[in-house]
């Protein structure tokens, strides 16, 4: 069995192909770092016996999908992790970053599972599971584009669910919340200003791995999931919005 994973340098991919190598699965991993993705190749064929391909691919461009399907034209499980937003007002950074973050977030991952769903739905096999984001559940003010584009992923596998589910082909989504992960110190933000509660990785992936196909959205942590529940009512989208625009406004003071 073949899995693959995109965003896998680094965080919560990087511990999907951990998770999914002491599994028995053989990995492909993908990402722009290749020597991070070389390091943790070795590791895992050393640790677990297993085979691991490394693909070096920057997934913000529009070749990023037909490079990793003519790589590997066919898997077992897809794992669309790799993800990227900024904190911020719309507008402050380049439009061509913008850009990015939609071919990153929601053009890679849809070309993607545009190549493998139809594969497994033929085969009546599979499972594919997208990595979104709490903040999916509404737009966030000052993360606009980052809430926007998970919100996409949210409702491309939901809608995925339901057609795969009668094939034998399983689709989820994974909504974490605040979540321990390097990514989190990209920029600078004094996180003790913020009613965050940080995750591991760990936990994270392994309530995506044990929920895979039995859930059609994964919110890992009783918290998140309350929190989660409360932000996509839609009578309380907008006080949760108030309050995330609060929140940032106290980070930059």
């Amino acid at each position: 069995m073949k899995a693959l994973i995109t965003g896998a340098s680094s965080g919560i991919g990087e511990e999907f192909a951990n998770q999914l190598a002491s599994q028995g699965w053989d990995l492909v991993i993908v990402a722009r770092r290749g020597a991070l993705l070389e390091t943790l190749a070795e590791k895992l064929k050393d640790q677990y016996n297993i085979s691991v391909d490394v693909l070096v691919c920057d997934l913000a461009t529009p070749e990023a999908a037909d490079q990793i399907i003519t790589f590997s034209p066919q898997v077992d499980l897809l794992v669309s992790n790799a993800g990227f937003g900024y904190p911020g007002d719309f507008g402050e950074f380049d439009r061509e970053l913008d850009q990015k973050i939609i071919q990153l977030n929601c053009v890679t991952p849809m070309s993607l599972v545009h190549h493998y769903f139809p594969q497994m739905k033929k085969a009546k096999a599979g499972s594919i599971l997208f990595v979104s984001s709490s903040l999916g559940f509404q737009g966030v003010p000052h993360m606009a584009q980052y809430s926007a584009t998970k919100g996409y992923l949210i409702n491309l596998a939901e809608s995925l669910h339901w057609e795969g589910k009668a094939e034998g082909v399983a689709v989820s989504v994974l909504c974490p919340g605040a979540t321990d992960t390097p990514g989190k110190d990209h920029f600078d933000i004094d996180y003790s200003k913020l009613p965050i509660k940080w995750m591991s990785v760990q936990k994270v992936v392994s309530s995506a791995l044990k929920n895979l196909g039995k859930k059609v959205i994964i919110i890992p942590g009783l918290r998140n999931h309350f929190l989660s529940c409360i932000g996509s009512g839609l009578y309380s989208r907008k006080h949760i919005q108030c309050l995330m625009k609060k929140f940032y406004h106290r980070i930059k003071q």
